[in-house]
């Protein structure tokens, strides 16, 4: 088969970017749309290239390379540009003022041992919490007390102000407060009053600081009528990937022993409803019947007899009314 022309003749000039090496065909198409596609992608590539080689060329090692162009058209983002972040405290201070940050180097001669070692961090150059010795000032007000217990309680406060300041401009950046006592707001991810906590979450907080020592809580002592936690949680265990045929067809032997070794559930109301009612219960249900219509004829005779009386009594009553007037007559 022959190599193809690269010389490539567009009726109508493409759009052609090379910073974005974006290629837009601006010919319309005719007939049968799908016919004659792959020729044409061929084309606009070919013309691409051919636009491509005509920049300046540099040889770095065995391969050729080019320096594309600043990129003239504007492609579409995906996501929305990300919004411009509020300047701390410190930022805007240093502004006011003039403080540029200086670059501090990452090596500092450690005087002791005589070697190079990491500014910050782990087993960082003249370390002064490693002082086996420290001088006492001149102007101390209790020369007796420990010197290295206050040392650490300035660095602790030292940690606990940096990420209050943190927070706070965390807070200012997504305009929202913190608030300054124990309680802070959720948004800032320090936690809740203990108050306003409910007896889940306290328990939670129990367990987990019991959990946080260097025995993760092996040699803890608990308080007196304190109940262990039983949801300690357990690690699952997977299987491995690869593992021989044989046992799995033991595991499969296995679940087939489990599914037959069950027995069926029998739901006793279904059946007795559709078996119906036994022969027992048939005659507890006769005699109750009989009982019912027993009861229902002595509650007939009862009525009728009072009624009877009732009727008695009103006949009682005019003869007697009756018997009087004649012997006033």
């Amino acid at each position: 088969m022959a190599d193809k022309s690269t010389e490539v003749e567009k009726a109508i000039d493409p759009i052609v970017d090379l910073g974005n090496l974006l290629f837009i065909d601006r010919e319309p198409l005719q007939g049968d749309p799908n016919e004659g596609l792959e020729e044409r992608a061929r084309k606009n590539t070919q013309l691409l290239f051919n636009n491509i080689w005509q920049l300046e060329q540099k040889r770095v090692e065995e391969a050729i390379t080019v320096t594309l162009p600043v990129a003239t058209y504007r492609l579409p983002r995906e996501k929305k540009m990300p919004e411009k972040k509020e300047p701390t405290k410190w930022e805007k201070y240093a502004k006011e003022k003039g403080i540029e940050k200086r670059k501090k180097d990452k090596k500092v001669f450690d005087e002791a041992t005589k070697e190079w070692k990491p500014t910050y961090g782990y087993r960082r150059g003249n370390d002064n919490t490693k002082d086996w010795l420290i001088e006492i000032p001149d102007n101390a007000e209790d020369p007796n007390k420990d010197f290295f217990a206050e040392r650490r309680e300035k660095k602790k406060e030292r940690v606990a102000k940096n990420e209050m300041q943190r927070m706070k401009n965390l807070a200012r950046q997504m305009k929202t407060t913190v608030k300054t006592g124990p309680s802070t707001e959720k948004i800032i991810g320090v936690g809740i009053d203990a108050k306003e906590k409910s007896k889940q979450q306290v328990r939670f907080a129990v367990d987990r600081a019991k959990l946080a020592t260097a025995s993760a809580g092996k040699f803890q002592e608990g308080l007196k009528g304190e109940k262990a936690n039983v949801k300690t949680g357990k690690k699952r265990k997977f299987e491995a990937n690869e593992a021989p045929v044989s046992g799995e067809k033991e595991r499969a032997l296995q679940i087939l022993q489990r599914m037959k070794s069950k027995k069926a559930k029998i739901v006793e109301e279904k059946i007795a409803a559709v078996a119906g009612p036994t022969r027992e219960k048939k005659e507890k249900q006769e005699k109750k019947g009989a009982k019912d219509q027993t009861r229902q004829k002595s509650q007939i005779h009862r009525q009728q007899w009072f009624k009877n009386k009732v009727d008695g009594k009103k006949k009682g009553t005019v003869g007697a009314k009756k018997k009087g007037a004649n012997k006033r007559k």
